[in-house]
């Protein structure tokens, strides 16, 4: 089963979102207040599952910023394989002369199930509604929709944190409640982890949970036994992963691998501890909360993917939905974070939200891939970075901007042209790489913007055989020209150039025919060029040589005199 869009109608400031998982990983940008959050809570909120973390707080879908109430549904469209409708039309014992029959036996794996969940309902039953197919087939097709549902799980880097102790209701021996409140997600991990220590002779009771038959054990040593067998299997499935981590990325974080995992226990409250072994194997306990940021957050997150009792043991085609991951690790470990991420995703869909540059590297991220949310008149929206039309709200993509500069080594060696923006890098680049038209010993290094390159020209000045400097044919480019020769002097003037000076606002864009831009922006499904070019670098590789190979004589002649000034350096 797979999950391959959500949508999102009436919850809090949204009122519609179509969320397409088309990338195994979703990252989902915008400034502080965007609304971010509340995509992946709506998201959670599909899941009845999840109703009682955090207190069921993501259940409360009423817009804060409007009087009155809206009906409020959260739907999934959803692919079941072949051998999943097998089983589903198999489970519903049919009549082979039904309509409901041979509807059903007509769907694929390309066949859409949308299941509705309506929040606003005191029930908040789901519903998957199909043409011509009975209500009371409708009902137990939803049934076995919603019991068969991806793996949905929840991480708030802000929030979730491991708590010092986690403390049962006292009644919970009898009644088996665990309460409400933001810990009882952590309560069912305790419960799930003694559960999955399976120790001989406790919980074969069938209506009595492997924890509290722990509980009822007056003898110390028996209740120490268990627990021995609880922390082998916590180690097993942490620990060793742990020490995966570390030896596959060092900078994950600052932190020991000889690690061992504690759980102490009294009456009605656990702890979880950490045994370290580094200094000469004598062992030292900490609390989690005591040990680096990089641990906490790994520990954290394992042990609530692995011991929420909705873990079947495979994580395929499960939903991660992840709120500022890793923002308490330093630039290096979210790195490694971010291809912890990739390799779960290789299986799985990972949708998060960031800050970060250092979580949308654009060598693991697909550019097409990354949201951006906007909140405007108290209503939030959703777009992709393809489509995203960006006005005074530049800060939203500033982690794009940043994150794409990431693989540049400015090596200054050689000769040197240095491009007044990312996008014009990567054009130039391109054409270097798949065309003759420019000397394949030259070095192209981009700028941030027309005014942002005196760094780059002071580096450039002493380091280089020769350079030049690229800049539109607009204002800013005129103007960033007068502040380079009033910084560095008139002699500057003969290293930088204003792209086809004799056609007024000429810039990157004018370069391209109109058949020409047409087509790229067919090929990367963008509509803005500048945006086009940076999805045919990362995203389109196996379109470049094509693309490039086949400019029009119009565009090429565009490009006659700037290839001539670049070649000439």
């Amino acid at each position: 089963m797979k999950i391959t869009k959500f949508t999102i109608i009436n919850y809090r400031a949204i009122e519609k979102i179509e969320f397409n998982l088309n990338f195994s990983i979703n990252p989902i940008i915008g400034i502080n207040e965007a609304g971010k959050t509340s995509v992946l809570k709506a998201i959670l909120s599909f899941d009845k599952s999840r109703d009682k973390i955090n207190g069921g707080e993501h259940l409360d879908f009423k817009n804060k910023y409007s009087i009155g109430s809206k009906k409020c549904e959260i739907s999934a469209n959803i692919n079941l394989d072949k051998n999943e409708i097998t089983s589903l039309i198999e489970k519903l014992k049919l009549k082979t002369d039904t309509i409901d029959y041979k509807t059903l036996s007509k769907f694929n794996s390309k066949t859409d199930f949308i299941l509705t969940r309506n929040l606003s309902d005191l029930k908040k039953n789901h519903t998957c509604i199909i043409d011509n197919v009975s209500k009371d087939v409708c009902d137990k097709v939803s049934k076995y929709l919603v019991d068969h549902l991806p793996y949905i799980l929840y991480f708030d880097d802000f929030a979730d944190r491991v708590p010092e102790e986690i403390v049962f209701p006292v009644e919970y021996r009898n009644n088996k409640n665990l309460g409400r409140g933001k810990d009882r997600e952590w309560r069912e991990i305790i419960q799930e982890i003694f559960k999955r220590a399976d120790t001989e002779g406790i919980g074969e009771d069938d209506n009595e949970p492997h924890l509290i038959s722990y509980l009822n054990f007056k003898d110390k040593d028996t209740k120490d036994d268990i627990l021995s067998d609880v922390e082998d299997t916590l180690n097993k499935e942490i620990i060793q992963e742990w020490k995966r981590i570390k030896k596959s990325g060092k900078s994950f974080a600052d932190d020991s691998d000889k690690l061992e995992l504690v759980v102490v226990n009294e009456n009605n409250i656990f702890k979880f501890k950490v045994k370290d072994k580094s200094n000469n194997d004598k062992k030292r306990t900490f609390d989690i909360g005591e040990r680096s940021k990089g641990f906490q957050w790994f520990f954290n997150y394992m042990v609530k993917l692995k011991f929420n009792p909705n873990y079947k043991g495979r994580l395929e085609n499960s939903i991660f939905l992840l709120d500022e991951p890793g923002s308490y690790l330093h630039s290096s470990a979210q790195s490694e974070l971010l291809n912890e991420l990739h390799s779960v995703s290789n299986k799985n869909i990972i949708i998060y939200c960031t800050h970060s540059q250092y979580l949308l590297n654009p060598d693991v991220i697909k550019l097409g891939s990354i949201k951006i949310a906007e909140k405007k008149n108290s209503k939030i929206s959703l777009e992709s970075f393809g489509q995203y039309k960006s006005t005074k709200n530049k800060g939203a993509l500033s982690p794009i901007y940043q994150a794409l500069q990431l693989n540049f080594a400015n090596d200054f060696l050689g000769k040197i042209i240095i491009t007044e923006g990312i996008t014009d890098y990567y054009f130039f680049s391109l054409i270097k790489k798949h065309t003759k038209l420019i000397n394949k010993k030259i070095k192209i290094i981009p700028s941030s913007g027309a005014s942002q390159s005196s760094t780059l020209i002071s580096l450039a000045i002493p380091f280089s055989e020769n350079f030049a400097v690229f800049l539109d044919n607009d204002n800013a480019g005129k103007r960033a020209k007068s502040k380079y020769i009033k910084e560095f002097g008139e002699r500057i003037s003969t290293h930088l150039f204003i792209y086809n000076d004799q056609v007024k606002d000429f810039q990157l864009e004018n370069f391209f025919c109109s058949n020409d831009s047409e087509e790229l922006l067919r090929i990367t499904k963008s509509t803005d060029l500048k945006r086009a070019l940076q999805f045919l670098f990362y995203d389109y590789k196996s379109e470049q040589k094509r693309f490039l190979s086949n400019l029009s004589k119009e565009t090429i002649a565009n490009l006659k005199k700037t290839i001539k000034q670049i070649n000439e350096v």
